[in-house]
């Protein structure tokens, strides 16, 4: 499978590079897309195939993203045709300004949370989670998905899934498959809780931004169905993670309590949380206060976290405070302010910034960049005209294939389309509008691939693409066709 995947996008890869047969298939319009499909399915079959496959997803997406551009590229003739040349520079330009805004913010956005993780700012949140757990494993889960449901309303669902992550990793440290079903819950979470906010999900933002939906409006509308599919997975999970326990109990005794040690906390770790919180909400201030692009934002976020740190008075700040609701007499306390100090000393940003998983990173951009040659190719407006042919003039299952559908490829080339087509003859907080910022938001959580908080799991946590569809993709499915019920039940009762 392995060869026979590589060896097809490497002869469209050498076909195009070489223009043979030119006048068999590169230049053939109606083809076209055809090709370019086969060769982002190829490239997702092995994805979702890794583990099987022994090759890491990155270089498998970036082989098929710059493939695919290949072959489109060839088409243009840019050498031969001005025209040519100038259209294909339009074409990558357009593509590359949108992953280059998601990759700019995923950035940053990773830098201020392994900077605020680096400086023990988690200890604080980490601590009150398991005094509130008192641990009890089980209570951990309806805990962050709260948590996440409504950070990702906030600020968006990506910082969200980023931050809950993390928390998530201190809290549960040994116990892999409950921290990725909690994961695969957070992803649910975020993605739901981006959708009822019009500065939660680069969709609901699109729309806004468009004029189709008012901020007033989209949360009264969309707040309900949002937690209906949250609440939904979460009680499936929570009741499937408390029987897994409960057995584990009955076979193995009594489940082990909590950690003997709380992790510290500090001035220093009170100040990083207080300054990264408040660097992290900044960015949807500036957004809504100015239109200054969220990327910008979190780049400036970064840079007064990476300032403040490396001041001379917060390092001053940080080795002079006791560790904070501990005796400072003991000699465990002692110890810790004594290690604490230390890694202070020795620790700054750009030590956080050397432990980002830059792997992620680049899958990040091979899949935004094969979903964007589809786009130039026609085949997502093309799949949209098709959707709307096949089910006439029925909102509900227009949006609701639409958001099945942004469960295999990016949802914001699908609801760019829907806003072509629809845009002059829809007015603005129509419920089609409402119905496609619901689905697009939250169908991407179906599969792991299908939402940038799901693609920020699987990077961050490992997390496979048929483990999810074993443990998650059905209990988000249930979540999803909740939240369009509950849409509908409301407009039934209040429009």
């Amino acid at each position: 499978l392995k060869v026979c995947g590589i060896a097809f996008v490497a002869m469209i890869f050498l076909s195009a590079l070489f223009d043979c047969p030119r006048r068999s298939f590169i230049d053939n319009e109606s083809l076209r897309p055809t090709i370019v499909s086969v060769m982002f399915v190829v490239g997702l079959v092995l994805v979702i195939l890794e583990d099987h496959v022994g090759v890491n997803k990155s270089a498998i997406m970036l082989m098929v993203s710059a493939g695919m551009w290949t072959f489109l590229a060839a088409g243009y003739h840019p050498h031969e045709s001005t025209e040519g040349h100038d259209e294909l520079e339009h074409e990558l330009s357009h593509g590359l300004k949108d992953v280059g805004a998601i990759i700019l913010f995923l950035l940053p956005a990773m830098g201020v949370v392994e900077s605020m993780d680096h400086f023990d700012g988690f200890a604080v949140v980490t601590a009150s989670i398991a005094r509130w757990t008192r641990g009890k494993k089980g209570r951990l889960m309806p805990i962050l998905c709260v948590m996440c449901f409504f950070m990702s309303a906030v600020i968006d669902n990506l910082t969200a899934t980023i931050v809950c992550l993390k928390l998530l990793r201190h809290s549960v440290k040994h116990d892999t498959e409950l921290r990725h079903t909690i994961g695969g819950l957070l992803v649910i979470a975020a993605n739901a809780g981006g959708a009822w906010s019009p500065v939660g999900d680069v969709t609901t933002t699109m729309l806004w931004l468009a004029e189709k939906i008012t901020v007033g409006s989209t949360v009264a509308w969309l707040f309900l169905p949002a937690l209906a599919v949250t609440v939904l997975p979460l009680f499936g999970l929570w009741w499937e993670v408390c029987r897994t326990n409960r057995d584990d109990a009955e076979t193995h005794g009594a489940p082990a309590g909590a950690d003997a040690s709380l992790p510290e906390v500090t001035r220093g770790s009170v100040a990083v949380l207080v300054l990264g919180v408040s660097c992290i909400l900044m960015v949807p201030v500036l957004k809504m206060a100015t239109g200054l692009p969220p990327y910008l934002g979190m780049l400036l976020a970064l840079g007064i976290l990476w300032f403040v740190t490396d001041t001379v008075a917060f390092q001053n700040f940080s080795s002079a405070g006791l560790e904070l609701g501990t005796g400072g007499d003991s000699p465990t306390s002692s110890a810790r302010q004594v290690s604490h100090q230390g890694s202070d000393a020795s620790g700054n940003v750009v030590d956080a910034l050397h432990k980002m998983d830059l792997t992620g990173l680049l899958f990040f951009a091979g899949v935004l960049l094969a979903v964007g040659a589809l786009d130039t190719a026609g085949v997502l407006e093309d799949y949209a005209k098709f959707l709307v042919k096949l089910c006439g003039n029925s909102p509900v299952l227009i949006c609701s294939l639409l958001g099945v559908s942004s469960a295999v490829v990016d949802n914001v080339p699908l609801v760019q389309a829907a806003i072509n087509m629809f845009g002059e003859t829809t007015p603005t907080d129509d419920p089609l509008w409402q119905l496609v910022a619901l689905a697009a938001g939250t169908g991407g959580s179906i599969l792991s691939v299908g939402s940038i908080a799901g693609v920020t799991l699987m990077t961050m946590e490992g997390v496979g693409y048929l483990w999810f569809c074993r443990r998650i993709s059905l209990w988000a499915a249930v979540g999803f066709a909740a939240g369009i019920g509950v849409y509908q039940l409301e407009r039934m009762l209040f429009a």
